[in-house]
């Protein structure tokens, strides 16, 4: 397969978003994080945490450059090197096409928002083709009223 997961981390800046090398996709799909993973585990399997999402490290074998994969509050998107970026938009074109002709797999990641976006724990994934990013609402039920103390 032409992308494989990288090795080690890549340090990088933000290149692009999915729409950015993918004009093809409606702009919910293009800020859809729950199916962006799907497809990314389905071809790399779990990935690394991000604060406020994940990150997947790939290389491409036909030009031997890296990019990371990656979502968080803002959405999926695409980071690596600057001083690359013209040749990755090529590399990322081939690579949305890959994703394109993936179905996603059932994946589920629990993450941590950035502070800004809020606090606790959310589900992130895929299930059954449909995608989520939901809070934790686990013993969050009904709660016992308070008791008062008896004067």
């Amino acid at each position: 397969m032409r992308f494989k997961r990288a090795p080690s981390h890549l340090l990088g800046a933000k290149l692009f978003g999915r729409r950015d090398v993918n004009a093809r996709l409606p702009i919910d799909r293009a800020m859809d994080r729950g199916e962006f993973l799907g497809r990314l585990w389905a071809l790399f399997g779990a990935p690394k945490p991000r604060e406020g999402g994940f990150e997947f490290y790939v290389r491409d074998s036909e030009t031997n450059l890296d990019f990371i994969a990656y979502a968080g509050p803002r959405g999926p998107a695409y980071g690596g090197n600057v001083e690359q970026r013209q040749q990755l938009r090529r590399v990322l074109e081939a690579f949305e096409e890959l994703l394109d002709a993936t179905p996603p797999a059932d994946c589920s990641i629990e993450y941590t928002p950035e502070r800004e976006f809020g606090a606790g724990k959310w589900f992130m994934g895929c299930r059954g083709g449909r995608s989520f990013d939901v809070p934790d609402r686990r013993g969050r039920g009904a709660q016992p009223p308070e008791r008062r103390a008896l004067r």
